[in-house]
């Protein structure tokens, strides 16, 4: 079980009402589907008349301790958080969405390269030894290849900058290197790493969620899937939701969120999976 240290200044105070309405959303994923994500049409127009809104950017200014990031000044950013993103099924699913929104909108990784590594965690743990989805078996289950790029016992505890691969390229660098050659107009300008904003907004979870997630008030939409499944529940509960209802009490708007996945199928491995026929990327690198 994680554990957390929270300023002061920053603790989101849950009170007996946010409690009550906490636990009937975990309980209940329609209800949690509909308090929490936003359509995408909607969301689109939506941000577009809250541009106008001063009252709201004044809130924005006021609260953000570390400001908004220069990544979101040029245009609105539709936005995925991944500690490294690579071009899984996941993340070309966010790219083919983003792709269909206006000129105005320009897709933005956001990566936490500061992180700590642990294998414990689905998307750490799938950056260092990738599965590649080669379709159903006869019997219908999943048939996947995987290729191991890292040293687990060698970088266990480190931080990800620190990671690198079985041929000595940063892991970093090497997804990132993936990504940008799948898809050519993804450049340098769509990633932002996020570790020093994140720790100038206090460095754990419990304290940067609430200044993240004012960052969908006005600026961007941010695309994601808050998991209700065991090993997601308790930083939903704990962490996701206590700063979701802070910032639209505090506002009077809600963050806007999209579902990334289908929420019926939301947490199948499928989605860490890349497609089959660019194995050849990662052997090549390898020499496997």
């Amino acid at each position: 079980m994680p554990t957390y240290e929270t300023t002061d200044l920053l603790k989101i105070n849950v009170d007996d009402e946010t409690k009550e309405l906490i636990d009937r959303l975990i309980s209940d994923r329609e209800a949690f589907s509909e308090f929490v994500y936003t359509p995408l049409l909607e969301a689109v127009n939506e941000l577009e008349k809250r541009k106008r809104n001063r009252g709201l950017l004044s809130y924005i200014e006021r609260s953000l301790v570390a400001g908004v990031p220069d990544a979101f000044e040029d245009k609105s950013c539709a936005v995925m958080f991944r500690q490294i993103a690579t071009p899984n099924y996941e993340v070309r699913r966010f790219i083919s969405v983003a792709d269909v929104l206006s000129d105005a909108f320009k897709p933005l990784f956001f990566e936490y390269l500061e992180d700590k590594f642990t294998d414990n965690n689905e998307w750490k743990y799938n950056l260092c030894k990738m599965s590649f989805y080669a379709g159903t078996g006869k019997k219908g289950g999943q048939k996947i290849d995987r290729v191991n790029i890292v040293d687990f016992n060698r970088f266990k505890g480190k931080r990800l900058s620190e990671i690198t691969t079985v041929w000595g390229q940063k892991l970093g660098d090497f997804h990132r290197e993936f990504l940008t050659q799948t898809y050519s107009h993804i450049d340098n300008t769509s990633f932002y790493d996020a570790s020093g904003w994140f720790s100038k907004c206090g460095g754990n979870a419990k304290d940067y969620y609430v200044h993240f997630l004012r960052l969908f008030l006005q600026h961007g939409i941010l695309f994601e899937n808050f998991m209700l499944d065991v090993k997601e529940k308790e930083f939903t509960r704990d962490v996701f939701l206590p700063a979701f209802i802070k910032v639209m009490k505090e506002s009077g708007y809600r963050p806007l969120i999209v579902a990334l996945e289908p929420t019926e199928i939301e947490g199948d491995s499928f989605w860490m999976c890349h497609p089959h026929n660019t194995i050849g990327f990662v052997k090549n690198k390898s020499n496997i």
